[in-house]
């Protein structure tokens, strides 16, 4: 069986949905929320919707694109239906497109005949995306029991713990979301509950999005940033960070969160201590932003010779992905950011005394400044090689899409995190803060549409010819199953 090619749309659904909908719902969220306009009957309805779709659609899509490519490789098993591929995208992309426009403007129909058509076919999307979700979770199970070598392969065991994570976390958001909007059609009504959707974003984020950015961080940056090979306890991470968030979130469910308000508020403090600690203990033995140890034997090829020109100081590349590890590094940098602030917050709960940190602050933090620069990082240095391309098409626009993005996160999370006292020391402090958010939704959108217009020039690009030593530079071509001294990706 020969490996599937990279199938790039769920790339382009991924983009299209955070060009025309999230990111685009999202500034024109920030610019209402900043100065105080009024808010009108669809606003929270928009909210739920922009974050649907930035979990879903921009973030979800992009993973399933990358493990449906990675995972198989590293599991050294091709997957064994590759034409489900284009049924999962079959299904995702109408059910978001759906869920974008009966979202948005459901609202403005209550009390008109066409508002219950129109709340079915938002559960119609749930459906859809259910299904998409489901045939996308059960194809790469499928893909690992199938390797016959998956038991043999370190680099796979040790991050089992966190794709599991990852399986759980995308079915159990499936279920709630339909379950969610089912309600909501039956009880008439134009959003969905919001403790439970709170509730499925928190397992989205803590089951999904922050596991599979753990496991291919493991798996990808010791070859293109020249980390050293993980020699740390990988998997036992995994497992503690599984158990920090069973005590966080399980809690908070809103069946739950009323029985013992007192036991509930100490076990969730407590999951938030342990979350913050084994991330900020995952980041350090990472070692992305300490840099503290040697590079391993894997790192060999930083050696030059007689046709090898040297790379850039202390990384496998010539530059012709741009500086695409800013992005990495400043995701990490707010990773480490929001996880000190939770373990602080949960130290505090548990010590009697209340942090005023807001959870929207936290959430982008982790959303907005990691998985989103993540995001962008990975993308331009990975998705050239996925596409049989020797470089990324603009430096110039992978430079755009680190300011614009550090900034938009800057301007998004600062006002939440500052006290209220800080701005009124300053000349006209009010409205410094609220131009800062209000702009904040702008560099995201310029940040993603730089990204997206680079991705396309260099999907336009001739297709590159690969030699035998370009397995350094992309595991997505067939020939870089021919891995050194070993046979599996690090």
């Amino acid at each position: 069986m020969r490996y599937a090619e990279f199938r790039s749309g769920f790339i382009w659904t991924s983009l299209t949905t955070a060009i025309v909908g999230g990111f685009a719902f999202g500034a024109y969220l920030a610019v209402v929320i900043g100065y105080g306009f009024p808010v009108g009957q669809g606003f929270y309805a928009l909210i739920q919707t922009h974050g649907h779709l930035q979990l879903i659609g921009w973030v979800g899509a992009f993973i399933m694109g990358i493990s449906l490519h990675f995972i198989p490789r590293l599991a050294s098993f091709p997957l064994p239906h590759p034409e489900r591929m284009n049924r999962i995208l079959w299904l995702m992309v109408p059910g978001l497109l759906l869920r974008a426009v009966g979202g948005a403007v459901l609202v403005s129909f209550e009390g008109s005949p066409i508002f219950v058509p129109l709340s079915w076919l938002v559960v119609v999307s749930g459906a859809l995306e259910g299904s998409a979700i489901v045939l996308y979770v059960l194809l790469l199970i499928e893909t690992m029991r199938g390797s016959d070598k998956a038991r043999r392969l370190p680099a796979l065991s040790a991050v089992k713990p966190y794709f599991v994570m990852m399986a759980v976390g995308w079915v159990l958001y499936a279920c709630l979301n339909l379950f969610l909007v089912l309600h909501m059609a039956l009880s008439g009504m134009s959003t969905v509950d919001t403790a439970w959707n709170e509730f499925a974003i928190t397992i989205f984020m803590s089951l999904v999005l922050l596991p599979v950015a753990f496991a291919l961080s493991v798996r990808l940056f010791p070859l293109y940033l020249a980390l050293p090979a993980p020699d740390w306890p990988v998997y036992g991470v995994g497992c503690v960070y599984l158990l920090a968030v069973c005590l966080q979130v399980i809690p908070t469910a809103p069946s739950l969160a009323g029985l013992a308000p007192d036991v509930t508020r100490r076990v969730v403090a407590l999951g938030m201590l342990m979350k913050g600690g084994v991330i900020l203990w995952f980041v350090w033995q990472l070692d992305l932003l300490t840099r503290r140890r040697p590079l391993g034997r894997h790192a060999r090829f930083l050696d030059t010779g007689p046709d090898r020109p040297p790379t850039r100081p202390g990384l496998p590349d010539y530059g012709e992905f741009g500086r695409f590890e800013r992005l990495v590094y400043a995701a990490y940098t707010w990773l480490v950011l929001a996880a000190f602030v939770e373990l602080l917050s949960g130290a505090a709960t548990l010590l009697g005394y209340s942090i005023p940190i807001s959870t929207d602050a936290i959430r982008h933090m982790y959303l907005l400044g990691f998985i989103t620069h993540l995001v962008f990082g990975a993308s331009v240095r990975m998705l050239p090689g996925f596409i049989k391309r020797k470089r990324v098409a603009s430096t110039i626009l992978v430079d755009a899409t680190f300011w614009l993005g550090g900034t938009a996160t800057v301007c998004r999370v600062i006002p939440l995190l500052s006290p209220s006292w800080f701005f009124d020391l300053l000349p006209a402090g009010d409205v410094l803060v609220q131009t800062i958010f209000a702009i904040s939704g702008v560099f995201g959108w310029g940040a993603v549409l730089c990204l997206a217009m680079n991705l396309r020039q260099t999907a336009a690009a001739p297709v590159r010819q690969l030699s035998g030593n370009d397995w350094t530079m992309s595991i997505g071509h067939p020939r870089a199953g021919k891995r050194p001294e070993g046979g599996e990706l690090l």
